[in-house]
């Protein structure tokens, strides 16, 4: 899916958001072991990706709702 040229515009705003999603999950993390305060584990951070990814394109929803909306319920099938 990555390396494909065919990508619908959801997968690859899924892909955008998730990226964006992992990498700001990985840098908290990061900086959270460097200051001593503890650490999340495995499932923490995926729960935590996962309630990013929904946050923001619910928050972007009412800029195209048919766009958005059904996005929202692509990821909700595809995390349930």
């Amino acid at each position: 899916m990555l390396l494909s040229r065919r990508r619908t515009a959801t997968v690859t705003c899924f892909l955008r958001l998730s990226f964006q999603a992992v990498i700001h999950s990985v840098w908290c993390e990061r900086n959270r072991r460097k200051h001593n305060n503890g650490f999340n584990t495995a499932p923490e951070l995926i729960k935590k990706i996962d309630k990013i990814i929904r946050n923001r394109v619910s928050s972007l929803r009412h800029k195209n709702v048919a766009f958005y909306g059904s996005m929202m319920l692509e990821w909700l099938g595809r995390t349930t």
